[in-house]
């Protein structure tokens, strides 16, 4: 089988910043390579390389492989612009099918990053007197840039005393691990990403489950293609392993299935019978209507349940995210079912019979086993879906679907990954009485600690929202809580919050007087935000302070929760761009005014959070004024976002020098490093030169 890399497209975005692209290479590579292999790439010697990042002012460091197994993909995303797959691939130490491998399963990387940008082979070479020149103004710049505090990857969590008692209002609280890894999690020891440390805290905190991805082919054999499962027996103890860890502290560990995976063409060529619907090319569903693809899930779910008799159970999406059953994307946006037996079929009776195979998997060997039935893209099917739901299957919605709301005159509905709209709203409700209607058991998917509303700050400071959410949930009925996705899951004071309502009475320990008034301005200020599920995708909030300033227009688009570049257009959604930038700054003067009331404050797990937030937001105003100055020729305006966003980016890499969970997300790793920030002021200290 072939998978095919994301093709190439444009020119990459050059970075004037850096008088060469080597440079700019070594600059980005030295946080997270060591020298040698720097040299290699670049056909230069290691000398040559120490020489070039001691020009540039870079501390002295040799980093091990600790970015390459857990922060790759912030790797990837700073060398997108500047090298070329061979290189790329050189650098990651991996081959090309690995590589597309990665992109396509890895949370949707292959989207995330977009067409790869055409780059040229970046080579050593050396410096013109013009270009020492300006390589001279960097390390004077870097002269101010602190770039050592607390390491990367060295959480550290700050826990309330808390004590819960009495009955549990919600049987199930599952989290995604903070730290955990996204691809191939059980291809390492539990312990290298999901450390004690961070167990202990859960269990503190009252979360009683852990949820990580699984892809069935490489958990169990493949019947069909069993190269690709190569291996499958050690990822299976290591799952194993990891759910008698999870047990020792009070933990579940619940699988996310997508399944079964699509396959590319050439898989057809000698299994023609079991093709469903085609997707695309590299993208073709095996058609769970066909005996031999139901035994396959249902052998699955048995050898993971055999293998793992502490494990909690499953969740699946079947109607979004990868290509699965062959109703799984199409009847959707026009797209027609082309597979000969489903389109036949309807879609609540192929996707009823999906997780019915789930169901079936975990009963052949224990039936308390969880089944998870997420109703993710169900739209008005979700009522005759849940009809068909098999028993015993709990049915999850996110709260806030389809809840209204008005925002600066605009007017919409929420999707998923609010914090600033509350739910449950009529949605979620009329699913969790058709499913109990049904006698299923229900679940609500929530988001307690942070939202791409501002995903690289693990905890959002706005506790009253937070509260307010449980409670309704609680009075709701629901039994299971889903309390994040891949973002939201830092052990942190958030939870705390949310344990309040996670049994009949808690004893919490309070934040003082002071702190409680300024987070009730954060949650006031917060509710101002521009909610939209297109600006949370695309807007600048998540990169924050490390988007650098074009000068001219780059002409690329923003990507889904990767590249934000200058794409106002994109990020403002469906608000008249005027509105969009008053809704930030009405969001950041609010906020600022909160701040005031912790200056005297000792830097505490909220004052960090609250000040990061801030720099998030602030800089996003300050993006959207530089963009539309920029626009209409406003040099004086352009000035001035410059010198605030160099401000900015120096809170914020204090802020990442005391705390090192500033700026990581699971399935992106550190969506910015302290060098993206360094880049950032160097990149500013540029335009001031230029503009």
């Amino acid at each position: 089988m072939e998978f095919k890399l994301p093709g190439i497209g444009k020119p990459a975005i050059p970075l004037p910043h850096f008088p060469t692209r080597h440079q700019a290479f070594i600059f980005r590579a030295h946080e997270y390579i060591p020298a040698g292999k720097i040299a290699r790439i670049l056909g230069a010697t290691e000398e040559q390389v120490r020489c070039a990042a001691r020009e540039m002012g870079l501390p002295e460091r040799e980093p091990d492989d600790l970015w390459l197994t857990k922060g790759y993909i912030t790797i990837i995303r700073q060398m997108w612009h500047i090298l070329p797959y061979e290189q790329l691939l050189d650098l990651l130490e991996t081959d090309e099918e690995t590589f597309a491998v990665t992109l396509r399963e890895d949370d949707f990387l292959d989207i995330k990053l977009g067409a790869k940008p055409a780059c040229e082979p970046v080579v050593w070479r050396e410096l013109t007197a013009e270009e020492r020149e300006r390589t001279r103004e960097i390390a004077a710049v870097m002269q101010d840039i602190p770039l050592d505090g607390v390491p990367p990857f060295q959480f550290r969590y700050d826990l309330p005393k808390l004590e819960l008692h009495g009955e549990d209002a919600f049987e199930t609280r599952m989290i995604y691990a903070f730290s955990g890894l996204y691809q191939n999690p059980f291809d390492a020891d539990s312990r290298t990403f999901c450390p004690d440390e961070m167990l202990e805290a859960y269990s503190r905190l009252g979360v009683n489950a852990v949820w990580t991805q699984g892809i069935l082919f490489r958990l169990t054999p493949f019947p069909f293609a069993p190269e690709l499962s190569e291996g499958w027996e050690k990822r299976l103890a290591n799952l194993a392993d990891f759910s008698r860890r999870l047990a020792s502290y009070g933990l579940k560990l619940f699988l996310y299935l997508n399944e079964p995976r699509s396959m590319p063409a050439s898989f057809f060529e000698k299994y023609p019978h079991l093709k469903g619907h085609t997707f695309s090319d590299d993208k073709i569903c095996l058609c769970t209507s066909t005996p031999e693809v139901k035994e396959y899930l249902e052998s699955g779910i048995e050898t993971i349940c055999r293998a793992a008799p502490d494990l909690g159970g499953f969740f699946t999406i079947t109607r979004s995210e990868n290509p699965t059953n062959c109703y799984s994307h199409s009847e959707i946006g026009g797209r027609k079912c082309t597979c000969p037996r489903c389109s036949q079929l309807t879609e609540a009776d192929v996707i009823g019979d999906t997780i019915g195979c789930y169901r079936r998997g975990a009963d052949r060997v224990n039936p308390d086993i969880r089944i998870i039935a997420w109703s993710w893209g169900w739209g008005n099917l979700d009522e005759s879906i849940i009809a068909k739901l098999p028993d015993r299957v709990i049915l999850q919605c996110q709260s806030e679907l389809a809840v209204p709301y008005e925002i600066g005159g605009v007017k919409g509905e929420v999707l998923d990954y609010s914090m600033s709209i509350l739910g449950p709203g009529e949605t979620a409700r009329r699913q969790w009485a058709a499913a109990k209607k049904r006698g299923l058991e229900t679940s609500a998917k929530v988001q307690i600690n942070t939202t791409w509303e501002g995903s690289t700050v693990p905890a959002l400071p706005v506790y009253p929202l937070i509260e307010e959410h449980m409670q309704a949930l609680r009075e709701a009925g629901v039994r299971h809580l889903m309390l994040s996705w891949t973002l939201g899951g830092y052990p942190s004071r958030n939870i705390a919050h949310a344990a309040k309502y996670f049994t009949e009475s808690c004893d919490f320990e309070e934040e003082n007087e002071n702190i409680r008034r300024a987070v009730d301005i954060f949650t006031e200020a917060f509710r101002e935000y521009p909610f939209h599920i297109g600006t949370l995708y695309k807007g600048p909030q998540n990169a924050g302070p490390s988007t650098l300033l074009y000068d001219k227009p780059t002409g690329y688009s923003a990507t889904m929760t990767c590249f934000a570049y200058d794409d106002l257009e994109r990020w403002r959604s469906v608000y008249p761009v005027d509105v969009f930038e008053a809704q930030y700054d009405k969001l950041c003067t609010r906020w600022k005014e909160g701040l005031e009331l912790l200056k005297d404050e000792d830097d505490c797990e909220t004052v960090i959070m609250a000040k990061a937030a801030y720099c998030l937001y602030a800089s996003s105003l300050s993006q959207i004024r530089f963009i539309r100055a920029r626009d209409r020729g406003d040099r004086n305006t352009m000035l001035r976002c410059v010198r605030e966003e160099i401000e900015t980016a120096h809170t914020m890499l204090e802020l990442m020098n005391k705390d090192a969970s500033i700026g990581f997300e699971a399935a992106n790793h550190y969506y910015f490093s302290k060098g993206q920030l360094a880049e950032k002021i160097i990149n500013c200290r540029y335009l001031l030169t230029v503009l």
